[in-house]
């Protein structure tokens, strides 16, 4: 029955543990320092958290049964360092001597190799204990241990081991020995919200004619949330010095970071910009607006090398291929006054005269008060291709490369200081449906020309954009260095046809 009720609790353990997943953390152990149950690992709590740990240890043994209450607290310092310490039995039963676990511990455990998110780490844990007892004799004892922790965790399956030296102070009437201490265990995530553990543990012989202390145990955890997780091991004694059987139920909360992280996808995308509810589906897109386009002209953002990289040579202007920028390339912006205000152009020399709007200059706002679909005869000046870090795969929002990318080309713009227009063009390589890529290098289009109008102050008229998906491959997509080519954004700087020369 007892058998079976367990199985019924480990099974509705990792039920629930299908049901959130999440990558799980170091965790406290029965003794403070994070690890399995009882079994340390060379994880270290996240630097901030304060972990309290509460456990029913009850075993049996020759001289009868024990039962205590051990109580851990660690507190994590940095990313690779923490302090614990434990209290074996808040029962004041006497039963601690007993269940073999009679001490009160205090330890520093620092990561010397490897990285929070390495699979291989290594450890030190220096700790200092002192016996708790009713025998007057057995009182006050202290000891020192020092060990070596190694782990390693690739993914779901871990493996972690220690050995060390514990140095015994001898009671009144009686000598103890040094010990060498050993131990390890491995565990398993069947989901990342349940953790199964197997470990064991191995000390020599400390007082003569007593045997080596060693037990094995099995357990599993379940991490009910960042703050909470829950315990249960049954173990088994190896040797006669040590209890024949154990049971453990325990439970430790963590404040602060925890012990795992809630997953959150790698780039956090932006409103999709061709998502129009049915009733504006006629209007444009609602983007953020700027805040002011004359603002260009003088909060220039830093300075950055490398634009000429980004560069593409083009025909000089006499002979530049034509650009017909129409109307219906315009970038999608919200129509109010706030953002159609018109703008003067943000690279136009500072004088007393007022300069007349790029738009007007190109007919363009002519035909926009007049409805009709203005088309603009232009040539390429110059030309720019984002490079492949703009976005992430199957992304349209951009990484801080290709921000500090646009940033480079808008610097490069400016100083130039020639009026000009932009046209953005996206594309794709040929992973996916054609509609699908079209819509996707409109997308990544949009993004950069919005962050253009949103921080480097260009006026929205001037910008235009378009995407044409995977039909203009500049490489092989059969491989993938082709397709990553062929993911890419590119910056048409124009001019007006009559203004080119």
């Amino acid at each position: 029955m007892r058998t079976a009720a367990v199985m019924l609790l480990v099974s509705g353990i990792l039920a629930l543990g299908l049901m959130f997943p999440a990558p799980c953390r170091a965790v406290p152990t029965q003794f403070g320092a994070s690890g399995l149950l009882t079994q340390p690992s060379a994880e270290t709590l996240d630097a901030g958290n304060l972990s309290f740990g509460l456990w029913l240890d009850h075993s049996d043994g020759d001289g009868g049964t024990a039962t205590i209450v051990p109580a851990a607290l660690t507190l994590g310092l940095g990313s690779f360092l923490e302090v614990y310490g434990s209290y074996p039995n808040l029962l004041f039963n006497d039963d601690d001597q007993q269940s073999g676990k009679g001490d009160v511990a205090l330890g520093f455990k620092s990561r010397i190799l490897g990285k929070r998110s390495s699979p291989f780490r290594l450890a030190l844990d220096i700790q200092g204990r002192r016996s708790v007892s009713d025998q007057p004799g057995r009182d006050g004892i202290n000891s020192y241990l020092g060990r070596v922790i190694a782990s390693y965790r690739p993914e779901r399956f871990g493996v972690h081991a220690n050995v060390g030296y514990q140095i015994n102070d001898d009671p009144a009437g009686a000598a103890f020995d040094d010990q060498i201490i050993a131990g390890g265990g491995i565990e398993f995530y069947p989901n990342p919200r349940a953790r199964l553990i197997a470990e064991v543990s191995y000390a020599t012989e400390k007082q003569a004619g007593q045997e080596e202390e060693g037990e094995a145990t099995v357990g599993v955890q379940y991490f009910a949330s960042p703050h909470l997780t829950l315990n249960l091991g049954v173990g088994f004694g190896l040797y006669d010095a040590s209890p024949g059987w154990r049971v453990l139920l325990g439970m430790s909360t963590t404040q602060g970071v925890g012990t795992y992280f809630t997953p959150v996808p790698r780039v956090i995308q932006p409103p999709d910009p061709l998502e129009v509810k049915e009733e504006e589906a006629a209007g444009p897109i609602p983007l953020i607006r700027p805040l002011s386009p004359l603002l260009a002209a003088q909060a220039r953002p830093r300075a950055l090398t490398g634009a000429e990289k980004l560069e593409v040579p083009v025909a000089p202007p006499g002979q530049a291929a034509e650009v017909v920028l129409s109307r219906a390339e315009r970038l999608p912006l919200e129509d109010s006054p706030a953002v159609r205000t018109r703008a003067f152009s943000a690279v136009a020399p500072m004088s007393d005269a007022e300069p007349e709007p790029m738009a007007e200059q190109a007919g363009l706002a002519d035909a926009d008060d007049k409805g009709g679909d203005a088309s603009i005869q232009t040539q390429v000046v110059r030309k720019f291709r984002l490079p492949v870090l703009t976005f992430e795969f199957d992304q349209w929002s951009l990484t801080e490369e290709g921000r500090k990318a646009i940033a480079d080309i808008l610097e490069s713009l400016r100083e130039d200081g020639r009026r000009f227009l932009l046209r953005i063009d996206g594309h794709t390589d040929n992973v996916g449906s054609e509609q699908y890529n079209a819509r996707l290098s409109l997308r990544r289009a949009i993004s950069v020309g919005a962050h253009i109008v949103n921080h480097e102050g260009i006026d929205p008229a001037r910008i235009f954009v378009k995407g044409f998906g995977q039909e203009q491959p500049i490489a092989d997509n059969d491989s993938a260095e082709g397709r990553a080519a062929n993911r890419r954004v590119e910056i048409l700087v124009l001019v007006p046809k009559e203004s080119s020369r």
